[in-house]
């Protein structure tokens, strides 16, 4: 090993190297201002995020951790140093500082899950999670590892044994992870984060460098064009059509003008429609924002919407009617009770649509307005929390399947 290393000039390099070779890598690194920390910093190896008070997300990076790399595996530092880099990047690609898990250590290690399985094993120094260790397959989402971990016997030696509170193995999870609590309801960062990626795909052109095509598709799902994830025309008749009782006044004498088929529904009929909206801490800003395109997509296919926002208890603005776009508002961010939009709507509504991740307390009465579960979960159908009604569940890759 040679003599004394800046490790921060190594970090430029490590920068450079990214920029040259992996170039989308590169024009993000670059975006963020970076913060150098040694000594007591609450940023134990590398974190992209923010400190109260600041206005901007930047990249920190501690030096002590890097230069005891560098001190103890010389020959790999470079390729350690380059993947603890990427590892934060692809954070960013996917969203993970504002995710909102109610269970935070085990939120992030399902984060950490995701960018793990897309990098090479040999690129992650010292203790890392990877979908292996808990015997999981590659190429799921963060909250398929996150609902899986709950019930997963490695996960839980894991949290028993302390791996992840102070001083244990995984402490750097929570610790690094600790620097996006101050971004995780901030839409504006969001926003600067989405534009980082945004300017370097442009920048790019057509060649992204040697990344991952997860991750590609990633940045092509993330600044695509919003579209209802789910054909809420077909949905909305197929469902009406087989509620228990009728909802809408069809009849065999007219044909549909919209879709040329019958039944059609008589002129002046509008579905009126009570539609929930799961504002607890467990959803992120992505499924809110998912929600409500939907949401607008429902109004636009002509039923009447009101709209009921709930966590432990509705918000005191529920119901209002639904005739626009989404201001960014949240009302809640507490626990859940998915109960109480069902007992506002019953008898008053035709139908409810609820968007939920469904992680919540279980409901024990069956209620009888019909209800169309919207959920972005990998829950098993007899976890399910209400078995009534119908699902659908909603991937972030913006596919949408019965449940």
């Amino acid at each position: 090993m040679p003599g004394k290393i800046d490790i921060s000039k190594e970090l430029i390099k490590g920068v450079v190297y990214l920029a040259r070779h992996k170039e989308f890598y590169g024009h993000i690194v670059q975006q963020f201002q970076k913060v150098f920390v040694e000594g007591e910093h609450r940023v134990d190896t590398a974190a992209v995020g923010r400190v109260p008070g600041d206005r901007f997300v930047k990249l920190y990076l501690n030096l002590e951790f890097f230069g005891k790399i560098f001190e103890e595996e010389y020959k790999t530092a470079s390729k350690y140093m380059l993947g603890v880099l990427e590892h934060e990047i692809i954070h960013v690609v996917f969203g993970h500082l504002f995710l909102r898990f109610q269970d935070v250590v085990r939120g992030n290690v399902a984060v950490d899950c995701v960018v793990n399985s897309i990098m090479p094993k040999d690129s992650l120094p010292g203790n890392y999670v990877h979908p292996d260790h808990y015997g999981f397959p590659e190429d799921k989402s963060a909250m398929w590892y996150y609902t899986h971990l709950r019930d997963n016997p490695k996960f839980k030696q894991q949290q028993k044994s302390g791996a992840f509170g102070a001083q244990g193995q995984l402490e750097h999870i929570m610790s690094s992870h600790g620097m996006w609590e101050d971004v995780k309801d901030d839409l504006m960062a969001k926003e600067f984060a989405k534009d980082i990626v945004r300017k370097a795909k442009d920048l790019c052109g057509k060649g992204y460098g040697d990344v991952p095509g997860r991750v590609i598709a990633r940045v092509d799902d993330l600044l695509s064009r919003k579209k209802p994830i789910v054909p809420w025309g077909r949905v909305l008749r197929l469902f009406c059509a087989s509620a228990a009782e009728s909802i809408l006044d069809y009849t065999v004498k007219r044909k549909s003008k919209r879709f040329g088929t019958r039944p059609g529904t008589r002129k002046g009929d509008v579905l009126k429609l009570a539609v929930a909206v799961d504002t607890s801490m467990s959803i992120d800003n992505w499924q809110l924002k998912m929600f409500w395109n939907e949401i607008e997509w429902i109004r636009k296919n002509g039923a009447e919407v009101w709209v009921f926002e709930c966590d432990t208890h509705l918000s005191e603005r529920s119901p209002f009617k639904f005739t626009g776009r989404w201001n960014g508002e949240v009302h809640g961010r507490g626990g859940t009770n998915l109960e109480p939009p069902l007992k506002a709507a019953e008898g008053k509504y035709d139908a409810l649509i609820y968007f939920t991740d469904f992680e919540a307390p279980t409901i024990e009465t069956q209620y009888r307005i019909p209800v169309l579960w919207v959920l972005t979960t990998e829950m098993e159908k007899e976890h399910y929390p209400y078995p009534w009604g119908r699902h659908i569940k909603i991937d972030r890759d913006g596919k949408a399947q019965a449940a």
